[in-house]
Order: structure tokens, then sequence, then C-alpha cells
């Protein structure tokens, strides 16, 4: 390989390296990136179940057509929303007043990759040497999916409490890179973090936000609660 050559191939890799971005490891068996997508959008999912009818209800939550990943923060989630909302957690179907059934129809991520520039490009031989892509811009969109089913029947009649639709919500992640300019990172993920955490992952330190809880007794619904007590009491 002649010097000039060899010039021309680290000038080379000198300009793509201003276009790629730093790949993202783990020291874990999972990142962090992919269990907060799917523990968002299980929230988002959950977010979305009318637990008004088992106000005050003694209630056994059934689990046995849960199979998913992250299957027990599902589980707590569904425990959280139930005593958020006034119900008493059994543990034991013949000690409630309600069951209540949840299943999943889908829990898990997807990503895709959009890449626009100069594929890695092998230099002649003898040399062992490539010349690394060139990245013009470069998209990375990860996304969390979670698709829940909850019912709920009166353990005495065996009639329906809650038997509504399934629930589907979506979470993603963007990291997108323009020629060199760095990563920007958008999406529902960063967001959460930057407002919980105040940290950005675009290298933005922003003042910490106390959490306040999300969940309020709605004044239009002391009617209903009053009635839900009456009628598990």
């Amino acid at each position: 390989m002649t010097g000039q050559n060899l010039r021309m191939a680290l000038g080379l890799t000198m300009l793509a390296c201003l276009g790629c971005a730093t790949a993202k490891e783990s020291d874990t068996s999972r990142t962090g990136l992919e269990q907060l997508l799917i523990s968002s959008a299980v929230d988002r999912s959950l977010d979305q179940v009318d637990l008004a009818p088992l106000r005050y209800a003694k209630v056994y939550l059934d689990t046995q057509y849960l199979d998913c990943v992250d299957k027990n923060y599902v589980i707590v989630s569904m425990h959280h929303r139930l005593m958020a909302n006034g119900s008493t957690v059994v543990a034991k179907p013949e000690e409630a007043d309600v069951v209540v059934e949840i299943g999943s129809g889908g829990v898990g991520t997807d990503r895709n990759d959009l890449f626009v520039g100069v594929p890695q490009i092998p230099l002649p031989p003898p040399s062992p040497i490539s010349v690394p892509r060139m990245a013009f811009f470069q998209r990375s969109k990860a996304m969390g999916t979670a698709k829940l089913r909850v019912i709920a029947y009166d353990v005495k009649t065996k009639l329906p409490v809650i038997n509504g639709d399934y629930m589907l919500a979506r979470t993603n992640h963007n990291n997108i890179s323009v020629m060199g300019g760095g990563s920007l990172v958008r999406g529902d993920v960063a967001d959460d973090l930057h407002t919980r955490t105040g940290q950005s992952e675009n290298g933005i330190e922003m003042p910490h936000l106390p959490h306040v809880a999300f969940w309020k007794k709605k004044p239009e619904a002391a009617n209903m609660a009053a009635a839900s007590k009456s009628q598990w009491k």
C-alpha cells in the first residue's frame, strides 16, 4: 500500500468518524432503555382501564393469563392502580367481591434504523484495511409496545363488572445524528427521564422537578364512589 493511498484511507476514516454514532452498550442482559420502553408502555396501557366500578371492592387479581416479559411489573402496576382506586387487594379469590383477570396480547420492543451515506468500502488487496461507512444522516428508533386486556366479574353472581376493549399503548426513543453534529435524542423515555431526574441524553442538565402523584379523586366521581362503596360493603 503506497503512502498516498494510506493518507487517503486515514483521511476518509477521520471524515467518516464525524458522522458515526457511538454504539450503546449494556452491562446487564437487557439495556435500561429497553426496560423503560416496555414499562412506560405498560403504564400507558393500564392508564386506559376504568377501575371506578371496583372502588372499595375486595379484589383478587388473577394473573394466570398474563404471559409476557416484565410480568412482575405489570402485576405491581395493576396492584398500584387498584389500591389508588380505593380497592382492597386480597390473596384468595374466595376472599374477594370481584375477580380481575389480566392478560397480555403483546409486550415487547421493536427497532428500526435509517442510514443515509456511503457504506463500508474494503480497500483492494493485499490491504486488510476498509474505509468505514460515512453517515450523512442516521436515525435509530426504538419502540415499546404493550397490549393488555382487563376483565372483572362478581364472585357471587359471575356477572361482568368490567368487560371493555383491550388497551394498546406504545412508547418511542429516537436517536438522530447528522454529519458529526452529535446525537439528538427525542422520545417518550427521554422526556420522562428529563422530567423525573432533570437529566438529558443531549448533555443538558436541568433542575430536578419533584414528582407529584398522578392519582387524584375527581369531583365528578364522588357519586360513583359512594355508590360503589355501598355496593361492595
